[in-house]
């Protein structure tokens, strides 16, 4: 539980992001799902492990989310941003 999963595709990984959310706070998970955050391959997998994150409405999480958005550019600091607003949008109704 040191590296994200290698050689995966972009679900895989996200789900990687999404399961270890909850061991946020961990160091190793910590350093999982900081790589998971930032990870530049694929914009979808620092989304999606964000919004984990924020949903978990735990102190760790927000370290991890803010020291994410301290390292990421522009472009990858704005799909964490919106990984964290999913995490708080109401839940569309029909």
């Amino acid at each position: 539980m040191t590296q994200p999963p290698q050689g995966t595709d972009w679900a895989a990984r996200a789900d990687e992001g999404r399961r270890l959310a909850a061991y946020a706070g961990d160091p190793a998970a910590d350093t999982v799902l900081l790589a998971l955050l930032l990870d530049a391959s694929d914009s979808a997998v620092s989304r999606r492990t964000a919004e984990a994150l924020a949903r978990t409405g735990s102190p760790a999480a927000a370290r991890l989310l803010t020291e994410a958005l301290a390292r990421a550019d522009a472009a990858l600091g704005d799909w964490i941003e919106t990984g964290v607003e999913d995490a708080t949008a109401p839940t569309p109704t029909r």
